[in-house]
């Protein structure tokens, strides 16, 4: 539990929704088209948003906690 106080919100928040979204389309669509979702959301917002709008910080590692969760997913089920 203690690693957790060291990673910083913003970086679990990004992990967070990443999980939200990829939840959320499993329930509708296959899983080469949620995370494909997920993936295209994250650099939409990380290229987009914060990048070409100046309305935040675009980082890399914000781009990677988005995607996080499709990894362990995607590493779940092949096991």
């Amino acid at each position: 539990m203690a690693i957790l106080n060291k990673i910083p919100k913003d970086k679990l928040l990004h992990f967070f929704v990443g999980s939200v979204i990829l939840f959320l389309s499993l329930l509708v669509f296959s899983t080469v088209v949620s995370v494909s979702i997920v993936v295209a959301l994250a650099a939409v917002k990380e290229i987009i948003y914060d990048d070409f709008l100046g309305k935040g910080t675009s980082e890399v590692v914000d781009f990677v906690y988005t995607i996080l969760p499709c990894i362990f997913y995607l590493i779940n089920i092949s096991l």
